[in-house]
């Protein structure tokens, strides 16, 4: 190779260098400076300033909605009601310590919680609306989101014995009501502070047409506890089906009570 030649490589090459920083620099000034700090999703980002190849962090799961299945109200007297709502929510890894909640038709404000992936319902007894209502809606105000990571049947009430039957006794003469009574069974290892429970009745058709609720205080590990609830009036149908839903708040450090009087948050117990 003569020098003429090995000129023309050299003179090339730096061309292509001088063509390649000036590349550079356009593209430089057009894209923006990636920083897991800037509130913008770029780069190898996967989400909002995170991702594994991007910031080392894995993005969060974002939040869905909780989800209104159904709502109804009962007419059980003379200005007298009840209501039910169905909830789901959709997140497996976050539940709603506190959701607050609002009921237009008769300005009612009131709150529950929901655990991940939790069906819930909401029962309202012995409502007094004397101008009645004919539409109903629930809306969801406001849900405090909580991560909650658990195994499987960590918590876990039995249903053990139930039994739904007609009274008369203590109901003014000639009316009919029905009653419900059932034994609960606590297969886990905590003694929690309340249980919440909702008993909803269906006809033969699946449709709803009488809810109820109570509670039950200081259900102890590995014990029984019997229940009660009575509706004093007739319903609007036959009861071919009555479901009893158990709950109660995973996320209240005081509904957890430990041996010798302590309370723990749920979490720290695996």
């Amino acid at each position: 190779m003569n020098g003429r030649v090995q000129k023309q490589l050299v003179i090339g090459l730096v061309f292509l260098l001088i063509l390649g920083w000036i590349g550079y620099g356009i593209y430089s000034s057009l894209v923006p400076e990636i920083s897991c700090i800037d509130g913008i999703q770029n780069g190898q980002e996967e989400g909002l300033d995170c991702g594994i190849l991007a910031c080392g962090i894995a993005c969060a799961l974002a939040i869905m909605p909780i989800n209104i299945i159904s709502s109804r109200l009962f007419n059980v007297g003379q200005g007298d009601y009840d209501f039910v709502a169905q909830l789901y929510n959709p997140n497996t890894s976050f539940g709603a310590s506190r959701i607050e909640y609002f009921i237009d038709a008769f300005n009612y404000r009131g709150s529950t919680f929901i655990l991940p992936g939790q069906t819930k319902w909401i029962v309202l007894t012995a409502l007094k609306i004397p101008n009645g209502v004919e539409d109903v809606q629930l809306v969801i105000k406001n849900a405090q989101w909580e991560k909650l990571d658990m195994p499987a049947n960590t918590v876990n009430f039995v249903l053990r014995r139930k039994d739904y039957h007609p009274i008369q006794k203590g109901l003014p003469a000639g009316e009919t009501g029905t009653e419900l009574n059932a034994v609960l069974y606590n297969d886990s290892n905590f003694d929690f502070d309340k249980i919440d429970i909702a008993v909803i009745l269906f006809d033969d058709a699946g449709n709803i047409i009488g809810v109820n609720k109570t509670d039950i205080r200081t259900f102890v590990s590995k014990s029984e506890r019997g229940f009660s609830v009575v509706w004093p009036f007739a319903l609007s149908g036959n009861v071919a089906r009555q479901d009893i839903e158990v709950s109660t708040n995973l996320f209240e450090n005081s509904n957890y009570i430990k041996s010798y009087g302590t309370q723990e948050k749920f979490q720290k117990f695996y």
